[in-house]
């Protein structure tokens, strides 16, 4: 054990292991693993997990100036891998918990990425603390208002979860309208779902798809392992865009 602290949203552990691939630190509460990241010097930017690194794909496939929002930021993964990746584009996160922020900037390099990158002084991550539906219900409200194309996002990942339950706002109609209205022409919206694909217990994933489809013209849902039966619960990603 290397860290263990019980904070108001749960008890948050984090524990290094020594595996074949390196020694990686996760990050955990009660019990369910929010991030990872590798101690090993020049690595502490890599992604581990294997639903990032779908997140990664579609970073990687789309347009360099690109503006992300993340909705949860845990340990910081992604936009440590956004920054140190690419030369151009921002990140934006949202994070309900300000110790996690200071968690990831203790123990999970964010500290370093500030000091290699400095993306704070060039604008390409800023950090909002703040419930994910009221973030964008109100960004899209000021676009409305506004009609600036500037608070659009090309690409928009969701990753809210407290320890093993995700923020089941985010998949209401309301906050889907919303995601949908600030998103570029063009843009998608990508959820990370823990859940089985088939069988019982299922539903969140048959729900969410039918929210999404009232908004997107095209929806689809990935296997994060194609290796597991789909009765298990798992990492699935469902991807919403009007284009294909």
């Amino acid at each position: 054990m290397y860290f263990e602290k019980d904070y108001p949203f749960g008890k948050v552990t984090i524990s290094d292991e020594e595996t074949a691939e390196g020694v990686i630190r996760t990050l955990a509460v009660d019990g369910a693993r929010e991030s990872a990241c590798y101690t090993d010097e020049g690595r502490h930017f890599e992604l581990i997990f294997a639903y990032t690194q779908e997140f990664a794909r579609v970073l990687e496939g789309s347009a360099s100036d690109r503006h992300v929002l993340l909705i949860g930021g845990a340990g910081f993964s992604v936009p440590k891998y956004f920054i140190s990746r690419f030369h151009t584009g921002s990140v934006d996160v949202i994070e309900l918990h300000r110790e996690m922020y200071d968690i990831a900037m203790n123990y999970f390099f964010l500290d370093e990425l500030y000091l290699k990158y400095h993306p704070d002084r060039t604008g390409r991550l800023k950090v909002f603390f703040d419930d994910g539906n009221h973030y964008i219900e109100e960004r899209r409200d000021r676009l409305l208002k506004t009609k600036d194309d500037s608070l659009r996002y090309d690409i928009i990942l969701d990753d809210a979860f407290s320890g093993r339950i995700p923020d089941r706002g985010m998949l209401s109609e309301h906050t889907i309208s919303c995601i949908h209205d600030i998103l570029s022409p063009g843009g998608c919206y990508m959820i990370n779902i823990i859940s089985p694909l088939a069988s019982y217990g299922s539903m969140q994933i048959a729900l969410a798809q039918s929210i999404l489809k009232t908004h997107f013209r095209h929806v689809r849902v990935s296997q994060v392992d194609p290796n597991r039966s789909p009765a298990e619960r798992q990492n699935c990603i469902i991807y919403a865009s009007d284009t294909l």
